[in-house]
Protein backbone atom coordinates (compact mmCIF):
# COMPACT_ATOMS: atom_id res chain seq x y z
CA UNK A 1 0.00 0.00 0.00
CA UNK A 2 1.12 3.54 -0.59
CA UNK A 3 3.54 4.76 -3.22
CA UNK A 4 7.23 4.56 -4.02
CA UNK A 5 9.54 7.29 -5.23
CA UNK A 6 13.06 7.06 -6.68
CA UNK A 7 15.72 6.57 -3.98
CA UNK A 8 13.21 5.50 -1.30
CA UNK A 9 14.67 2.98 1.11
CA UNK A 10 12.76 -0.29 1.46
CA UNK A 11 13.05 -3.36 3.68
CA UNK A 12 12.00 -6.78 2.42
CA UNK A 13 10.53 -9.30 4.85
CA UNK A 14 10.08 -13.01 4.11
CA UNK A 15 7.08 -14.68 5.77
CA UNK A 16 8.80 -17.70 7.39
CA UNK A 17 5.71 -19.94 7.36
CA UNK A 18 4.95 -19.15 3.70
CA UNK A 19 8.59 -19.80 2.80
CA UNK A 20 8.79 -23.07 4.77
CA UNK A 21 5.58 -24.43 3.22
CA UNK A 22 6.87 -23.52 -0.26
CA UNK A 23 10.24 -25.16 0.43
CA UNK A 24 8.55 -28.40 1.51
CA UNK A 25 6.49 -28.53 -1.66
CA UNK A 26 9.49 -27.65 -3.85
CA UNK A 27 11.78 -30.33 -2.44
CA UNK A 28 8.78 -32.69 -2.53
CA UNK A 29 8.45 -31.96 -6.26
CA UNK A 30 12.05 -33.07 -6.84
CA UNK A 31 11.43 -36.28 -4.88
CA UNK A 32 8.21 -36.89 -6.81
CA UNK A 33 10.00 -36.46 -10.15
CA UNK A 34 12.75 -38.91 -9.17
CA UNK A 35 10.21 -41.44 -7.87
CA UNK A 36 8.16 -41.24 -11.08
CA UNK A 37 11.29 -41.96 -13.13
CA UNK A 38 12.12 -44.96 -10.96
CA UNK A 39 8.57 -46.40 -11.03
CA UNK A 40 7.54 -45.56 -14.62
CA UNK A 41 10.89 -45.25 -16.43
CA UNK A 42 13.46 -42.68 -17.45
CA UNK A 43 11.26 -41.43 -20.30
CA UNK A 44 9.44 -39.38 -17.64
CA UNK A 45 10.39 -35.72 -17.99
CA UNK A 46 9.07 -32.66 -16.25
CA UNK A 47 6.85 -30.61 -18.57
CA UNK A 48 5.72 -27.98 -16.09
CA UNK A 49 5.07 -27.51 -12.40
CA UNK A 50 3.46 -25.31 -9.79
CA UNK A 51 5.00 -24.94 -6.35
CA UNK A 52 2.68 -23.11 -3.95
CA UNK A 53 2.63 -22.97 -0.15
CA UNK A 54 -0.54 -25.10 0.07
CA UNK A 55 0.02 -27.66 -2.71
CA UNK A 56 2.14 -28.73 -5.66
CA UNK A 57 1.37 -29.72 -9.22
CA UNK A 58 3.71 -31.67 -11.49
CA UNK A 59 3.23 -32.22 -15.23
CA UNK A 60 5.24 -34.93 -16.96
CA UNK A 61 5.58 -36.97 -20.12
CA UNK A 62 3.86 -40.37 -19.99
CA UNK A 63 1.46 -42.04 -22.41
CA UNK A 64 -1.07 -43.77 -20.14
CA UNK A 65 -2.87 -43.33 -16.81
CA UNK A 66 -1.06 -44.50 -13.71
CA UNK A 67 -2.58 -47.49 -11.97
CA UNK A 68 -3.53 -47.31 -8.30
CA UNK A 69 -0.53 -49.52 -7.57
CA UNK A 70 1.85 -47.20 -9.43
CA UNK A 71 0.54 -44.11 -7.63
CA UNK A 72 0.88 -45.94 -4.31
CA UNK A 73 4.44 -47.01 -5.13
CA UNK A 74 5.46 -43.47 -6.14
CA UNK A 75 4.01 -42.09 -2.89
CA UNK A 76 5.64 -44.87 -0.85
CA UNK A 77 9.06 -44.20 -2.38
CA UNK A 78 8.83 -40.43 -1.80
CA UNK A 79 7.85 -40.91 1.84
CA UNK A 80 10.63 -43.45 2.32
CA UNK A 81 13.13 -40.80 1.20
CA UNK A 82 11.49 -38.26 3.51
CA UNK A 83 11.84 -40.60 6.50
CA UNK A 84 15.48 -41.23 5.61
CA UNK A 85 16.05 -37.48 6.22
CA UNK A 86 18.43 -37.20 3.29
CA UNK A 87 20.58 -34.08 2.87
CA UNK A 88 19.52 -31.57 0.21
CA UNK A 89 22.65 -29.90 -1.16
CA UNK A 90 23.12 -27.09 -3.65
CA UNK A 91 26.26 -26.25 -5.57
CA UNK A 92 27.42 -24.21 -8.53
CA UNK A 93 29.05 -25.90 -11.47
CA UNK A 94 29.31 -25.53 -15.22
CA UNK A 95 26.44 -26.59 -17.45
CA UNK A 96 28.64 -29.08 -19.32
CA UNK A 97 29.86 -30.65 -16.07
CA UNK A 98 26.28 -30.97 -14.77
CA UNK A 99 25.19 -32.69 -17.99
CA UNK A 100 28.17 -35.03 -17.76
CA UNK A 101 27.06 -35.96 -14.23
CA UNK A 102 23.55 -36.83 -15.40
CA UNK A 103 21.84 -33.84 -13.78
CA UNK A 104 18.36 -33.21 -15.21
CA UNK A 105 17.46 -29.97 -16.97
CA UNK A 106 14.00 -28.95 -18.20
CA UNK A 107 11.65 -26.86 -20.26
CA UNK A 108 14.12 -26.42 -23.10
CA UNK A 109 15.47 -23.56 -21.02
CA UNK A 110 18.59 -21.72 -22.03
CA UNK A 111 21.18 -22.00 -19.28
CA UNK A 112 24.26 -19.91 -18.73
CA UNK A 113 27.74 -21.33 -18.42
CA UNK A 114 27.38 -21.60 -14.62
CA UNK A 115 24.35 -23.42 -13.17
CA UNK A 116 22.95 -24.34 -9.76
CA UNK A 117 22.51 -28.04 -9.00
CA UNK A 118 20.13 -29.30 -6.29
CA UNK A 119 20.92 -32.83 -5.12
CA UNK A 120 18.98 -35.06 -2.75
CA UNK A 121 21.17 -37.67 -1.09
CA UNK A 122 24.94 -37.58 -1.20
CA UNK A 123 26.23 -35.16 -3.86
CA UNK A 124 28.11 -36.83 -6.70
CA UNK A 125 30.95 -34.42 -5.91
CA UNK A 126 31.26 -35.95 -2.41
CA UNK A 127 30.11 -39.59 -2.66
CA UNK A 128 29.28 -41.55 0.47
CA UNK A 129 27.29 -44.58 1.57
CA UNK A 130 24.08 -42.64 0.81
CA UNK A 131 23.35 -42.85 -2.92
CA UNK A 132 22.15 -39.77 -4.76
CA UNK A 133 18.37 -39.96 -5.29
CA UNK A 134 17.75 -36.78 -7.30
CA UNK A 135 19.82 -34.16 -9.11
CA UNK A 136 18.29 -31.27 -11.06
CA UNK A 137 19.21 -27.81 -12.26
CA UNK A 138 17.14 -25.48 -10.10
CA UNK A 139 17.27 -21.94 -8.79
CA UNK A 140 14.50 -22.25 -6.22
CA UNK A 141 14.32 -22.46 -2.44
CA UNK A 142 14.56 -25.90 -0.82
CA UNK A 143 14.62 -27.71 2.50
CA UNK A 144 18.00 -28.53 4.03
CA UNK A 145 16.97 -32.15 4.61
CA UNK A 146 14.08 -34.23 3.27
CA UNK A 147 12.78 -34.93 6.78
CA UNK A 148 11.57 -31.31 6.95
CA UNK A 149 8.85 -32.21 4.42
CA UNK A 150 7.04 -34.37 6.98
CA UNK A 151 5.10 -36.43 4.47
CA UNK A 152 3.78 -36.19 0.92
CA UNK A 153 0.35 -37.32 -0.26
CA UNK A 154 -0.68 -37.66 -3.90
CA UNK A 155 -4.18 -36.14 -4.12
CA UNK A 156 -4.81 -36.54 -7.85
CA UNK A 157 -3.53 -37.90 -11.18
CA UNK A 158 -4.98 -36.96 -14.55
CA UNK A 159 -4.39 -36.38 -18.27
CA UNK A 160 -3.63 -32.89 -19.57
CA UNK A 161 -3.15 -33.87 -23.23
CA UNK A 162 -1.70 -36.50 -25.52
CA UNK A 163 1.28 -38.12 -23.80
CA UNK A 164 1.06 -35.75 -20.83
CA UNK A 165 0.01 -36.47 -17.24
CA UNK A 166 -0.44 -34.33 -14.15
CA UNK A 167 0.06 -35.27 -10.51
CA UNK A 168 -1.19 -33.08 -7.68
CA UNK A 169 0.12 -33.54 -4.17
CA UNK A 170 0.42 -31.98 -0.74
CA UNK A 171 3.22 -32.00 1.81
CA UNK A 172 3.82 -30.90 5.37
CA UNK A 173 0.91 -29.02 6.94
CA UNK A 174 -1.18 -29.37 3.78
CA UNK A 175 -0.79 -33.16 3.83
CA UNK A 176 -1.70 -33.27 7.52
CA UNK A 177 -4.86 -31.24 6.92
CA UNK A 178 -5.78 -33.46 3.96
CA UNK A 179 -5.51 -36.59 6.12
CA UNK A 180 -7.56 -34.93 8.87
CA UNK A 181 -10.33 -34.00 6.42
CA UNK A 182 -10.39 -37.48 4.87
CA UNK A 183 -10.63 -39.15 8.30
CA UNK A 184 -13.39 -36.73 9.35
CA UNK A 185 -15.39 -37.59 6.22
CA UNK A 186 -14.89 -41.31 6.81
CA UNK A 187 -15.97 -40.91 10.45
CA UNK A 188 -19.22 -39.24 9.32
CA UNK A 189 -19.94 -42.12 6.95
CA UNK A 190 -19.09 -44.65 9.66
CA UNK A 191 -21.53 -42.98 12.07
CA UNK A 192 -24.31 -42.99 9.49
CA UNK A 193 -23.72 -46.70 8.85
CA UNK A 194 -23.38 -47.54 12.54
CA UNK A 195 -19.99 -49.19 12.06
CA UNK A 196 -16.37 -48.55 13.04
CA UNK A 197 -14.27 -46.86 10.35
CA UNK A 198 -12.37 -50.01 9.42
CA UNK A 199 -15.67 -51.86 8.84
CA UNK A 200 -17.23 -49.23 6.53
CA UNK A 201 -16.60 -51.09 3.21
CA UNK A 202 -18.13 -54.34 4.53
CA UNK A 203 -21.05 -52.52 6.15
CA UNK A 204 -21.70 -50.59 2.93
CA UNK A 205 -21.85 -53.86 0.98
Amino acid sequence: KGSLRPNDGVTAHVDPQHRADTMRNHTGTHLLHAALRKVLGTHVRQAGSLVAPDHLRFDFTHTEPLSEEQVAEVQRLVNEKIRQDLPVDTRQTTYDQAMAEGVLAFFGEKYGEEVRVVEVGAPLAAPSAIPRFSAELCGGTHCHRTGEIGMLIVSGESSIGAGMRRIEALSGRGAEEYVRAQLAALEQVARRLGAPREAVPAKLE
